[in-house]
């Protein structure tokens, strides 16, 4: 190979290197969820299930939420959920006493398939309550984990 043709693959090289970093840091720098609003919670939730934490989200949630469901089978559920790397982000945030809504939006990434270059977004409804000072989910987007029966 001529030099021309080792410098174009230095630079490609070189340039497939900074994204991986620049995707690295940009990714340890997000700014955590604000766990006193109830958009906060609902992504925190979110995250944690897509980072396969079930253990914050089952802290997330509500007493009444935890009373419908066995803990140890939400956590096996939750580490179990095949959750795609989706974008989270929430909408329509609604407080209402000690009461909230929050719509939970998961926006999919384009398949890749021959006639499927569209993402998509799924918008879930998701209620939270106030305990104490704190916000904690009532109703997920994802109730079927709390679910008692077979797994």
């Amino acid at each position: 190979m001529d030099r021309l043709t080792w410098a174009v693959v230095g630079g490609v090289l070189a340039l497939v290197l900074a994204g991986v970093a620049a995707a690295t840091l940009s990714r340890e720098r997000e700014t955590p969820p604000d766990l006193n609003s109830p958009s906060g919670v609902v992504l925190a939730y979110a995250i944690a299930e897509q980072r396969g934490d079930p253990r914050t989200a089952w802290d997330l949630l509500a007493t009444s939420a935890q009373a419908r469901g066995d803990r140890d089978r939400f956590l096996a559920r939750a580490a179990d959920h095949n959750s795609q790397r989706e974008y989270l982000t929430t909408e329509d945030e609604r407080i209402d006493g000690e009461g909230a809504s929050v719509v939970l939006v998961k926006t999919y990434p384009p398949s890749g398939g021959l006639f499927s270059n569209n993402s998509y977004s799924m918008r879930n409804t998701v209620r939270l309550i106030r305990e104490g000072s704190a916000w904690r989910i009532s109703v997920p987007p994802d109730d079927y984990l709390l679910i008692s029966g077979k797994s």
